[in-house]
Order: C-alpha cells, then structure tokens, then sequence
C-alpha cells in the first residue's frame, strides 16, 4: 500500500473484497477438478475436442489452456476491482546473483525436506496421484514432444501465473488487513488450491516461503525464478536416467550445503514483520467469507476422492 493513511474498513468490506478474489479462486479449484475428473469422460465421448492429439497430451494442453484463462481473466478482473497495480509488483528489484542463488538454492533444500517429510501421510494415507508415464522417455518424437510440453507447462507457464496470482493478487490484498498475515493467509490459499495433501502440505511450507520473498522485495520476480528454478529442479529428477542418479544425489547434498551456507552467512535476509500473523479476526474474517469457505470444502472433497480406501 501507499504511505497514505491507512483505510478503515468494516468486517463486510473486508469480507466482499476477499470474496471478489475468492470467486476467482473458486473458478481456479473447479476448473482443475474438472480436468481431473472430467477429462477422460469428456475426451471419450467428443475424441474430435483432442485435435489428434493423444489423450496425455490433450490433458496437458487443457491445463494450460485453464490455467492462462483464469489467470487472464478472473483473476486479472478481481484485480481491477480491487484495485491493485499488479505492474507495480512486477518490477525488477535487481538482486545480485549470489543473493538469487541464494533463494534458489533455499528453496529448493525446503521444497525437498518438507516433501521427504510429507511422504509419512503415505504411512496413514494411500493417495492417488497424477503419473506421467513419458517423463525421461525421449525415444520417440510423440514422447519427446510430450516432454516439452510437460516442462514449459509445469516449469514456466505454471509458475509465472501462480506468482501473479497468490502472491501478486492474492497476497498484496490480504496483506492490506496485515502484512505477515498476506503471508500466511496466500500461503493457506495456496495449499487448499491443491488437489492432494501431498500436494498441499509441500505447497503451503513453499507458497510460505516465496510470500516471505515477495514481501521482502516487494517485487514477484524473485519468487517467479525461485519457482522456475524449483520446478527445472524436480523436472530434472523426473527424466535423469537410473543409472544416473547419483549426480542428483550430489547436486542435492550440494544444494544443502550452499542454502546452509547462505543462511550462516546472513545474505538472505529472514527478518521479517510479523503484523497480523496472529490476528484471530483476520483469520475468521478470510475463514468465513463465502467463496473461501467454498474452496475449503472443495478442497476437502478433493482430498477424500483421492484417497484410495
């Protein structure tokens, strides 16, 4: 926000301004429920709908196709409504590259130990997941195209609009009631817009710390790299061959040295304010607003038709 003095709102603004994004979100969770429920159905009664495409890659183009429309439309409509200049947030706060590697190499040690440790639930919990049977397969031209495919969409397409959405849209407005609650606040968002809860609990301890980068810069490009860079990451160790293996284990133990590194030497800075992390009204208020408390249920559902009983 600006330097102006700061707006009082009541419960019912605040409310109608968290449901104008909440809406969108709404649209976002449905749009990929679809996908993944619907598609097959959808797919074997109009084959035409595939454009000759197999059903994989059909599947993926349609992903992509909802991810650019809800993040072009909904999303950008909520932040006209609301007000925000996302241009404002897409400025380049010029870091050093010591400092980006820093947050790259950060994020992906965070991204690894909160995804070890989230494998316990497969001790409670048999999930259902998406599988990509191509990934690593570059035999063929159809399976290398498939490959690409994969990689610009979940690597570059994916996390540029997630950024502009939970960090640029989502973020900034609930940082407006407290900043460090924009945090947690995008962060929760962010999780229950998963699928899975394997999904969901590596996606809130990210979304947390890419919204902790966001509100440090005050800038969505270091949390869009950080992200391309996660994701270049985890697409590696999808396609790297078996025997191969043991590079990604050294580039890991690398990675935990370097972020280790970083952290003992204080060049990423963690000081961060916490207003309104704690802030029980801020947290009924997002909670209770209906497009919200819609997202959670779906979300819930979502992870019930998942689980394999």
């Amino acid at each position: 926000m600006s330097s102006k003095t700061p707006v009082v709102i009541t419960t019912k603004q605040a409310k109608r301004q968290i449901n104008h994004f909440g809406r969108s979100l709404l649209i976002y969770i449905l749009l990929f429920m679809s996908v993944r429920y619907g598609s097959h159905a959808l797919f074997s009664r109009f084959p035409e709908l595939m454009f000759g495409f197999d059903e994989e890659m059909a599947v993926m183009l349609l992903r992509g196709a909802c991810l650019l429309f809800v993040t072009l439309i909904p999303f950008t409509i909520s932040a006209a409504f609301l007000r925000l200049d996302i241009r404002d947030y897409l400025r380049n706060p010029r870091l050093r590259m010591d400092r980006v590697i820093a947050l790259i190499c950060i994020g992906i040690g965070v991204n690894l130990t909160v995804t070890s440790l989230s494998t316990l639930f497969y001790f409670f919990f048999h999930t259902n997941t998406t599988v990509y049977p191509f990934l690593g397969d570059f035999t063929t031209q159809e399976s290398l195209i498939k490959n690409i495919v994969y990689l610009v969409l979940f690597a570059l397409i994916k996390p540029i609009c997630d950024e502009y959405i939970f960090r640029g849209i989502i973020q900034r407005q609930l940082g407006h009631y407290g900043r460090y609650f924009g945090v947690l606040g995008s962060a929760m968002l962010y999780a229950i817009a998963q699928q899975t809860l394997m999904e969901a609990v590596p996606a809130f301890i990210v979304g947390w710390y890419l919204s902790l980068i966001t509100l440090r810069y005050h800038s969505i490009r270091p949390a869009i790299w950080v992200h391309i860079c996660l994701e270049l990451f985890l697409f590696g160790l999808a396609v790297i061959p078996g025997n191969y293996l043991w590079i990604i284990t050294i580039f890991i133990v690398l990675i935990y040295i370097f972020a280790g590194l970083f952290l003992f030497q204080k060049r990423v800075d963690t000081n961060m304010i916490r207003y309104g992390a704690t802030e029980w009204k801020l947290w009924r208020i997002l909670i209770t607003s209906f497009s919200i408390l819609l997202c959670i249920v779906l979300f819930v559902i979502n992870v019930v038709l998942t689980l394999q009983i």
